[in-house]
């Protein structure tokens, strides 16, 4: 019996058609049914009934179904403890992050990470993103997912995922009740701003200069040093920013602060994972990058 024909019933099971699971597997549609008709043949028994445009289990086949995943399971578990017996630790994987990822990307990322390895303690080192590159650069990390992109040879640098800013203003605010508002609407407001090195400033600056506007011409009066600074100043009616959306939404849908559109400026950025190139085979990194 193969694994790839457990498999192969699995994903049929899951993706409900033989064609989805052919387009899954590189394979024809074919050579799919003829490995479950061998599944089959091997216990002398339907495993599947194939009703019009819907695939059902008999009850033989809920068995093999079960075990079935069972068995991939178990193989996975067995090729981490080869590693481990081969020599790799993992006792700790330590990740560095900036604001952004580590306050609403991270937690919902090692809530899965944890079902696959239980046993692995992780470390959470917080900066801004330069500061995180740095410690990765330093090898003080292991890995590092942040706003901006870091630019070296010697890092594997992916994008997991894109996050917009957004504005956010004080409950109250005037403007709260716009359907969306012109970069010349906030000149006589005050804009909070994260500190150098934060990717969310750069962002935020980028898309100002790209709308052809200077900062110069925005009364900018506060620097703080992390977005729930900025929340809770906004929040308390300090002034206006620009946020990440990841950031945004809880605080928006608790009444915080309120979200406005800007009708002349769209600034979307991408969040990165990144690691030494020579270290992306170990099976911790390759797992957590496989959980995006």
């Amino acid at each position: 019996m193969k694994l790839k024909t457990l498999k192969m019933l699995v994903k049929l099971i899951e993706k409900g058609s033989f064609s989805a699971v052919a387009d899954k597997l590189n394979l024809t549609q074919p050579a799919v049914s003829m490995q479950i008709k061998a599944l089959e043949d091997r216990f002398n028994t339907d495993l599947v009934l194939r009703q019009e445009k819907e695939i059902k289990l008999t009850p033989a086949g809920k068995v093999v179904y079960r075990q079935s995943k069972k068995i991939l399971n178990a193989w996975e578990e067995a090729k981490v403890e080869v590693e481990q017996v081969k020599g790799e630790t993992f006792d700790q994987l330590i990740i560095g992050a900036s604001t952004i990822p580590s306050e609403y990307l991270l937690p919902d990322l090692l809530a899965k990470f944890y079902k696959r390895f239980p046993q692995v303690e992780v470390l959470i080192k917080v900066g801004d993103s330069a500061e995180v590159i740095n410690t990765l650069k330093d090898r003080e990390v292991d890995l590092i997912i942040v706003g901006s992109k870091p630019n070296r040879n010697q890092f594997e640098v992916v994008s997991v995922i894109e996050d917009r800013l957004v504005l956010i203003l004080p409950p109250e605010h005037k403007l709260g009740d716009a359907s969306q508002v012109s970069l010349a609407d906030l000149v006589e407001e005050r804009v909070l701003i994260r500190e150098e090195g934060s990717g969310t400033r750069k962002a935020m600056l980028a898309g100002l200069k790209k709308a052809g506007i200077n900062k110069n011409e925005f009364n900018i009066g506060i620097q703080l040093g992390s977005t729930e600074a900025v929340i809770s100043a906004v929040e308390a009616g300090l002034g206006v920013s620009f946020v990440s959306e990841l950031a945004a939404n809880k605080a928006v849908t608790n009444g915080r602060v309120v979200r406005v559109k800007v009708s002349d400026m769209l600034i979307s950025r991408k969040l990165y994972l990144a690691y030494h190139q020579e270290r992306k085979n170990e099976t911790l990194i390759k797992e957590f990058r496989n959980i995006f």
